[in-house]
C-alpha cells in the first residue's frame, strides 16, 4: 500500500467497522513495527511501552481465572490473533480456539502463526452469537476482550457462551459499557455503521444469571485504562520515523483516537470486567 493510500485509509477509518480494524492494524504495525493487540492499554507503570500496557490488560484479565495450563481455551473476538499468540506463549493452554467475524483479522492471524511456526492455535471466521465452529461443553475457559460491544444480541452471545463451556468452566468478559442513555438520530446511524451496541451495566446484571451463569465478580477498571492511555505522547515520541507526511498523519490519527477514547471513558462509558462460571 502506498503512502497516499495509507493516509486515506486512516482518514476513512471511522466509516465502518471493517475500515476501522484495517486502519488500526496498519497504524499499530507502523507504530510498533509489528502487529499488536487491538485492545485498550492498562496502566502498570510510567515506563511501560504501548505493548507493555496492552499486555497488562490481558494479564489482568487472565489473573481473574484459574490457571490455563493444559486447558481448552476459546478466545471470542480474537482480532488479528496477537493476543492468542501471547496467551499460547505465556500461559501454555492445551489448545486455543480463536474466532472473529472479520475475515481480514483472521487472515492476519493465520499468517502470523504460520510465520512463527506456532502450533496449538486454530483460528476461525465465526459469529460470537452463533459460535458455529465450537462444540457444546468443549471449553474450560472463554475470554472475550473488547469485542462484545459490537454484538447486536449480547443475550444470545451469553447463551452460546454457556453452551460451549464445560460444567464448572469459567469466562472473563472485558467490555466497554454505556453510562449515557441519551441518544440522537445522527449518532445512532453512525453507531449502526460501526456496529456499536454498548450495554449498560444493568443489562449484564440481568442477563448473566438468565443465561445460567454464576457471576463471580464485576470489576470496573475505567481509571486504570484512562491512565494507560495517558502515556500516549511518550509512545508517539518513541515511534520510528520513515516518511514525514505519513508520520504526521499517523500521529494525528492516533492522538485523536486516543483523546476521544479518554473523553468517552471519563464522561459516557465505563470499562468493566465480568467473571463467571457455568455450574456443575
Amino acid at each position: 500500500m502506498g503512502v497516499l493510500s495509507r493516509i486515506f485509509s486512516h482518514v476513512g477509518s471511522g466509516s465502518t467497522t471493517g475500515n476501522y480494524y484495517s486502519s488500526m492494524n496498519e497504524a499499530l504495525l507502523r507504530l510498533n513495527n509489528e502487529y499488536t493487540m487491538l485492545h485498550y492499554p492498562y496502566y502498570g507503570s510510567e515506563s511501560d511501552s504501548f505493548l507493555d500496557a496492552q499486555a497488562n490488560l490481558t494479564d489482568y484479565c487472565i489473573s481473574l481465572l484459574p490457571p490455563l495450563s493444559g486447558k481448552e481455551l476459546l478466545e471470542v473476538g480474537c482480532g488479528n490473533g496477537v493476543q492468542a499468540i501471547y496467551l499460547h506463549e505465556k500461559y501454555s493452554p492445551g489448545h486455543i480456539s480463536a474466532i472473529d467475524l472479520n475475515d481480514g483479522n483472521i487472515d492476519i492471524a493465520r499468517k502470523e502463526v504460520e510465520k512463527k511456526g506456532i502450533e496449538g492455535i486454530m483460528f476461525h471466521v465465526d459469529d460470537a452469537q452463533a459460535l458455529s465452529t465450537i462444540e457444546s461443553n468443549s471449553m474450560d475457559f472463554v475470554i472475550n476482550i473488547e469485542s462484545a460491544f459490537h454484538y447486536p444480541d449480547k443475550a444470545l452471545f451469553l447463551r452460546q457462551l454457556y453452551r460451549v463451556l464445560k460444567p464448572e468452566g469459567a469466562f472473563v468478559i472485558a467490555d466497554i459499557l454505556t453510562r449515557n442513555s441519551r441518544s440522537n438520530r445522527l449518532k445512532n446511524r453512525w453507531k449502526r455503521k460501526m456496529s456499536y451496541h454498548h450495554w449498560p451495566l444493568s443489562n449484564y446484571e440481568a442477563e448473566l444469571p438468565r443465561a445460567g451463569f454464576h457471576k463471580l465478580s464485576t470489576t470496573d477498571i475505567t481509571r486504570e485504562v484512562i491512565r494507560g492511555f495517558s502515556c500516549y505522547k511518550r509512545w508517539l515520541r518513541e515511534m520510528k520515523r520513515s516518511h514525514f507526511m505519513e508520520d504526521l498523519i499517523l500521529k494525528l490519527y492516533y492522538t485523536i483516537h486516543t483523546r476521544v477514547n479518554m473523553y468517552l471513558l471519563r464522561t459516557r462509558r465505563q470499562y468493566v470486567i465480568f467473571v463467571g462460571a457455568k455450574p456443575l
